[in-house]
């Protein structure tokens, strides 16, 4: 079958929730869309219809551990074999690592070439030996080949996309949030909170060290009767460590690692919390420039924030009056705690930055905004045909997932795509 798009991404499709929204849409805009990506605790390549997707998953190992090398490689070949085994009229490619093929089927087609660079490539970090440095060269070469060959490219907010242009000489480049889609009623839904007691929360990748875990741990000393509910996927070796520096604090009871929750679930998760939080830790300039799925999933749910002061997240965190959240300049115990009591001590002006989170999600901070950029871009390279209507829903793939695993960041949106380096 020849299909209008072949999307591709080295990421596990039942978590990466911007690659299915960006199917969604463009399957409702009347394309017909064959997408191609990974899934964990799989032994053979899947290939299922979707409400006029076609899926492709290609195994990838299991999600309690890193894949193998062997694996990685595995799964990335059989991913680009499957890009070039498609015919398409566009080749949309998410991120760096699925590149090659599609650049290569879109020249073969005559087909245009759609870069979606999910993240910034290409930055050394301190003290990072040689065979990363160069793994980092090889990255900032491959987003420059596509910045400069790509029929249309899309990144996830401003700051990125001045970055992009600056490194790379570019034109125009479409911004498309990592937002979800509106929810007009939202019910909050309890996955496994304590009842009656006040919950921060965090939703996404458990990735310990490089997020400032330990000192949210060490933050709970200082926050009597508070607890810290982590809704995310992660490896074994990666929640271990949460629950043994949450032992060594004495507040293992207040620490909650809770089953996976499909994506769309995640702003009624929201709304059930008390405040959400956004730790981030500066480790390159695309760390220093992110912003997350998760931090406009807290304000959809009318979830108050506490964050890292980072640029783009300053930006959302600091907007509406009063501001829906507070930030911490370092990620020290202290300033986080502060953060979370700056929030929650006034009960007026907390139920008003509820409102506030809210009214901002309902208004700017959604698909329905953010999904324009995209089709605009696809209008303009591949006019949709005349006689395909659009039918698609966004429901998650169905696997089952261990119980400390749980959808969706993905930030990173890989499944450590760079781990393969």
């Amino acid at each position: 079958m020849n299909y209008d798009i072949c999307a591709a991404v080295i990421s596990d499709l039942s978590t990466d929730a911007r690659v299915w929204k960006e199917v969604g849409s463009l399957c409702d805009a009347g394309y017909a869309v064959h997408l191609i990506g990974c899934g964990y605790e799989m032994t053979e390549i899947r290939t299922s219809e979707r409400q006029g997707v076609t899926v492709t998953e290609i195994p990838i190992g299991t999600r309690s551990k890193s894949p193998s090398y062997q694996e990685r490689v595995r799964a990335v070949s059989s991913v680009w074999r499957a890009v070039i085994a498609t015919k398409a009229r566009a080749y949309h490619c998410h991120n760096i690592h699925v590149l090659p093929p599609c650049a290569w089927a879109a020249s073969r087609l005559s087909a245009p070439l759609i870069y979606d660079a999910h993240e910034l490539y290409g930055d050394n970090r301190a003290g990072e030996r040689l065979h990363r440095k160069v793994v980092h060269y090889l990255e900032r070469r491959l987003e420059a080949y596509a910045l400069r060959h790509a029929d249309g490219v899309i990144t996830t907010n401003p700051s990125r996309a001045l970055v992009l242009k600056a490194r790379h000489g570019l034109r125009d480049i479409a911004v498309v949030g990592n937002t979800p889609k509106t929810v007009h009623e939202v019910v909050p839904w309890n996955p496994g909170f304590p009842e009656g007691v006040p919950v921060l929360l965090y939703q996404g990748g458990i990735y310990a060290e490089e997020r400032p875990f330990r000192e949210i741990i060490e933050a709970l000393r200082l926050l009597e009767g508070v607890h810290f509910a982590v809704v995310g996927f992660g490896r074994e070796q990666q929640i271990t460590l949460l629950r043994s520096w949450a032992r060594e604090a004495g507040v293992e009871s207040r620490v909650h690692v809770l089953p996976a929750v499909p994506f769309d679930r995640l702003v009624s998760v929201a709304a059930a919390a008390t405040v959400g939080i956004v730790p981030l830790r500066a480790l390159d300039l695309g760390y220093y420039l992110g912003d997350t799925n998760k931090l406009y999933e807290y304000l959809m749910g009318g979830l108050p924030v506490i964050a890292t002061d980072l640029p783009e997240v300053r930006r959302i965190v600091s907007s509406g009056s009063p501001p829906v959240g507070e930030l911490f300049v370092r990620n020290d115990p202290a300033e986080i705690a502060e953060a979370y009591r700056s929030v929650v001590t006034d009960g007026k002006a907390y139920e008003a930055r509820r409102r506030e989170a809210r009214r901002l999600a309902m208004e700017a901070y959604n698909w329905e905004r953010d999904q324009r950029g995209l089709l605009e871009l696809y209008a303009e390279l591949l006019p949709a045909p005349l006689d395909r209507p659009g039918s698609w829903s966004m429901e998650p793939l169905s696997r089952e997932q261990p119980a400390d695993a749980a959808a969706s960041d993905p930030e990173p949106a890989e499944v450590r795509a760079a781990e393969s380096s």
